[in-house]
């Protein structure tokens, strides 16, 4: 899992969870930088287990889905500019995405996500233009709506970033900006939790959700 600035929460598909096995330890790291006094902090992680009897079926898996072609070498912000980055990241698996979380810092201005179907077709999954260091909103699609995507599709991330004075959490548009930990660094990645499904299972969900929209459109048509 992943926290930041202003997130609320994760929620996943019914009968799906994050997977403990036994004996695992449980780890985290955080992004702390000096301010030249002595502060304390601290951190809690609270963990709801299913009831014994009653386990998830499937597994969810939190990925972070570049924004950068290059690797981190590839993040390169002028002084007094506007930039833009790209990633690519091939699924090897059916895949639900279960939600949307773009992830900058104080120079991120917008994110896309764009869906490449191995026949070619294009997808827009999600975008936000105008992104908010302070509020890492986590947009969590409703089960039924949860993109579903067969195995060989490319997930397309687009970032752009504002390192000018008009970005008014901008702390120094004279500096030129690379990747980095720390807040006044850059990063783009698209945060995903996303389920795996076999053949069968992604057949069974895509004519599932097929029945279910011929049902409304027709009571739709009868009212």
């Amino acid at each position: 899992m992943e926290w930041a600035i202003g997130k609320g929460y994760d929620r996943y598909l019914e009968g799906t969870g994050k997977l403990i096995e036994p004996g695992e330890k449980i780890s985290w790291d955080q992004h702390i930088h000096a301010v030249g006094e002595e502060i304390t902090g601290g951190s809690e992680i609270g963990l709801w287990l299913y009831p014994k009897g009653q386990e998830p079926k499937k597994r969810s898996y939190l990925v972070g889905f570049t924004g950068l072609k290059n690797g981190t070498a590839g993040l390169d912000i002028p002084p007094n500019a506007i930039a833009g980055t790209e990633g690519f990241t091939l699924l090897k698996e059916n895949t639900i995405i279960t939600n949307f979380q773009p992830h900058f810092h104080l120079r991120g201005k917008a994110m896309q996500v764009e869906a490449i179907l191995p026949d070619g077709a294009r997808q827009i999954v999600s975008y936000v233009g105008n992104f908010n260091f302070n509020w890492m909103t986590n947009y969590i699609y409703d089960d039924d709506a949860a993109p579903v995507f067969p195995k060989g599709t490319v997930i397309h991330v687009s970032a752009w970033y504002d390192n000018t004075k008009n970005n008014p959490t901008n702390p120094d548009p004279e500096q030129w900006v690379g990747y980095g930990d720390r807040t006044v660094d850059e990063m783009a990645h698209a945060w995903m939790n996303v389920v795996y499904l076999n053949d069968d299972e992604y057949k069974a969900l895509l004519a599932e959700r097929k029945a279910k929209a011929t049902t409304e459109r027709e009571r739709e048509q009868q009212q």
